[in-house]
């Protein structure tokens, strides 16, 4: 019955392809007396016979032989554990979870920041933030005790540009990840979030995003703050792909690294109703979740191009992804935030900018086809400051002695599970606008960039603590009993206070000289 089914399917189609004309044929036919056989019809391609899986799907890789092309997949404000792989049942993240699923995913993965910058430094770098910021001060400062100072530079607001100028451009002189790796033969490329001047002043061969001067920061006014985020490069994921397949597509027979940061899910939460529609119709969800789910499934749209484009020219058999997301965010399906003008922009008081695990926790992916076996590690403590020296590792090439992370290849190949480090740190010089570092509501702090602040965290699998060392205030979570951490319990456990107190101290005189 379904073979006969299926066999007046066709020849029903077949009719209508042909526009009727074998029914003409046939009355034709009947009026004469005589029989005569339609034309047959073929409609070609995989309805010829066979399945899909036996569809010849052979690739023969671009470029078997070399060290492998590295793709950095920044995510902007997406927080854990908001993918489809890790559980997440609201967010629609397909391309995301062929990473996940297939790739190395550390779960307990770190930014090096509770929000972009830093950790972007970090990444191009491998350098704690804290270290970064000292270099760059220490090379601003220079250049401006050493002048000349150019006389049109009158006003404290001019200098104080003029520096920012100098502090941005300090990269030229820091060993970066595309400056290396072109020593070994790669070209580069830069597009997304990028705060440190052009992408030419970081190493990059190729990029999105222009360079400024202090003029162009006096002249700008407010809108000097996208300038300043990265410019042109910022196009990237939400109004263009083309410049990243372009850059792949061209440079396709020679080892490169990519850099694509596309500033998503960040605000503005503004999805295209091609995303929007998966939400909008939804009444178990609040507005805000709406519209930030929307804006994941964006960001992993984005993603999916550039994984399509990777097949398309056959690199994917020699090609390394690493996926990391800057800094944390909190948003709950049923929490409203659209009405809460410290909340919206940042997630909610435990997300972007916020003292809490959840600021910095990211899952970190490695990803290569057929040569990285899929594996969830869920207690390895790893950082962003970790995925310089992997990279390098990977690529033949060795690092800078100074890098204060861990090649992670050993653990990601499976010949190696001892723990990396005992515990993660980290020096939170920001703090968000809208709570204090304890999560509850205080609005001392209004500009949305947040506020100057001076702290320091240790985290382990179990806890993370909190000094605020110019009040010597603590907090202290129990992450594992207490996920969300909504209890404060340093009161409890003084002896822990003076253990991690301690950690920190050492850490602090080895990677924060000025602090």
């Amino acid at each position: 019955m379904k073979r006969q089914g299926l066999t007046m399917l066709l020849s029903g189609l077949a009719l209508l392809a042909t526009g009727g004309a074998g029914v003409q044929a046939q009355e034709a036919a009947s009026e004469t007396g005589q029989t005569q056989a339609a034309e047959p019809f073929s409609f070609g391609g995989v309805f010829e016979g066979g399945i899909a899986g036996e569809i010849d799907r052979t690739v023969i890789p671009r470029r078997p032989d070399g060290p492998p092309n590295i793709v950095f997949i920044i995510a902007d404000d997406l927080g854990w554990p908001y993918l489809g792989f890790l559980g997440d049942r609201n967010v629609i993240t397909p391309n995301m979870d062929i990473l996940g699923r297939g790739g190395v995913v550390f779960e307990r993965g770190h930014s090096s920041a509770n929000h972009c910058r830093p950790t972007l430094q970090s990444l191009v770098s491998g350098l704690y933030p804290s270290q970064y910021a000292d270099q760059a001060s220490r090379i601003a400062d220079a250049r401006m005790a050493n002048g000349p100072v150019p006389q049109e530079v009158d006003t404290a607001r001019e200098r104080q540009q003029l520096w920012k100028q100098y502090e941005t451009s300090a990269i030229e002189q820091i060993a970066t990840l595309p400056r290396i790796l072109q020593q070994a033969g790669y070209v580069s490329f830069q597009s997304g979030k990028w705060w440190e001047q052009s992408y030419r002043h970081g190493g990059f061969t190729h990029g999105m995003t222009p360079s400024w001067n202090w003029k162009d920061a006096a002249a700008l006014g407010d809108n000097w703050f996208f300038t300043f985020m990265g410019g042109r490069g910022n196009e990237i994921g939400r109004q263009t792909m083309a410049p990243v397949l372009d850059f792949v597509e061209d440079n396709a027979e020679q080892p490169f690294f990519l850099w694509y940061g596309p500033a998503l899910p960040h605000t503005p939460l503004n999805p295209p109703d091609r995303f929007f529609k998966f939400y909008q119709d939804r009444d178990d969800i609040s507005e805000s979740a709406k519209l930030y789910y929307a804006n994941i499934a964006w960001f992993d749209w984005g993603v999916g191009q550039l994984l399509d484009k990777l097949r398309e020219e056959r690199l994917m058999d020699n090609t390394l992804i690493v996926y990391v997301n800057d800094n944390g965010w909190q948003q709950p399906p049923t929490a409203e935030y659209a009405d809460n003008p410290f909340f919206f922009p940042n997630g909610g008081p435990r997300g972007k900018g916020s003292a809490f695990e959840t600021a910095f926790r990211t899952p970190i992916i490695f990803y290569w086809a057929d040569q990285i076996a899929a594996r969830l590690d869920r207690r390895q403590l790893v950082n962003a400051i970790d995925i310089m020296p992997t990279v390098l590792d990977y690529a033949g090439v060795t690092s800078p002695v100074e890098l204060p992370g861990y090649s992670l290849r050993n653990h990601i190949e499976g010949k190696s599970s001892a723990p990396l480090r005992p515990a993660l740190f980290g020096r939170i010089d920001t703090h968000r606008a809208g709570t204090d570092f304890r999560g509850q509501r205080d609005e001392a702090v209004t500009d949305m960039m947040g506020g100057s602040f001076d702290a320091y965290y240790r985290t382990d699998e179990t806890w993370h603590f909190v000094w605020k060392t110019d009040s010597d205030e603590v907090a202290l979570w129990d992450i594992t009993g207490d996920p969300n951490s909504n209890s404060d319990v340093a009161a409890d456990h003084p002896d822990l206070v003076a253990e991690f107190k301690q950690e920190i101290s050492g850490w602090r005189q080895q990677y924060v000289p000025n602090g």
